[in-house]
């Protein structure tokens, strides 16, 4: 680190500034990480970011950095920390995170969360020596495009804020900060809702190659009844040759039975979700 570097809190930044230093600050990941200013802003929304807890990190006037604060209520989250080349090493991860935990708890935060890589060694560690301790491990599943679509009518679009109170009504307790139905209470694009008989509702984004499902939902009182086979299926019929998949931010054990049964694969990546209490 060099007296050329500085921060400014993420509401006295552009959001090209903070999508730049995002990038740059997640250089050489673990897994690739690629933001744009759009995907950026969906980031802040459905994270709940906090901009005056949130600072972009500057190396002179280059971004060379960012640290995402997510607030709901006294739980905070941060949603992401990446040191950018030029300024990693020599102690300035470990000096964020502990201006972020002096922060946190300045503002009354009864618990400070966050989640880790589980093959990002180097970052676990960092967590635990500051007091984190492992709370759940987080999991992702794919449905391969190489299976042949189901003969089922294709799934069909339904307006996005039902699709969403849906699944808000069928969520289970405990969900991971990404899972939360509070992350789609503002619902828009690029995300498109699906529904079957008012029974299960899927929330997702097919603008990339392949189509990523954030929120997958079923009635309590009609679950083990094929209604969520059945969307699944009618997902894949409307996206032949394409993968279905969920990132790892599942809660272990919640989906596995379920997505196994209808041939979807868990993730060779994992993640642990890592919670400090502040009280």
């Amino acid at each position: 680190m060099t007296s050329a570097v500085s921060h400014r809190r993420l509401s006295e930044c552009s959001l090209g500034d903070a999508a730049e230093g995002f990038a740059t600050g997640f250089s050489g990941y673990v897994v690739p990480m690629n933001v744009t200013v759009p995907s950026l802003q969906l980031r802040i929304e459905r994270d709940h970011v906090d901009l005056d807890e949130s600072f972009v990190y500057f190396d002179g006037e280059k971004p060379a950095g960012i640290l995402l604060i997510g607030r709901r209520g006294d739980l905070s989250r941060i949603g992401a920390i990446g040191i950018g080349p030029t300024i990693r090493g020599r102690g300035f991860g470990r000096s964020v995170m502990l201006d972020a935990l002096k922060a946190a708890k300045a503002r009354g935060d009864r618990k400070l969360i966050l989640e880790v890589i589980n093959t990002n060694e180097r970052a676990r560690d960092l967590y635990l020596s500051l007091g984190f301790v492992i709370s759940r491990k987080l999991v992702g599943f794919g449905r391969s495009r190489k299976l042949a679509a189901p003969e089922v009518t294709p799934a069909e679009e339904c307006d996005l804020k039902t699709a969403a109170a849906m699944f808000a009504k069928f969520a289970d307790a405990d969900p991971s900060w990404q899972t939360d139905p509070r992350s789609f209470q503002m619902a828009g694009p690029p995300l498109k809702g699906f529904v079957l008989d008012d029974k299960a509702a899927v929330l997702l984004d097919d603008s990339g190659k392949d189509i990523r499902l954030f929120g997958l939902g079923v009635d309590p009182a009609h679950r083990r009844q094929g209604f969520g086979r059945s969307l699944t299926d009618a997902l894949a019929a409307r996206y032949p040759g394409r993968r279905l998949f969920v990132i790892e931010n599942v809660p272990e054990g919640l989906l596995d039975r379920f997505m196994r049964r209808i041939g979807w694969r868990k993730s060779k990546l994992t993640q642990s979700e890592m919670t400090i209490d502040l009280t």
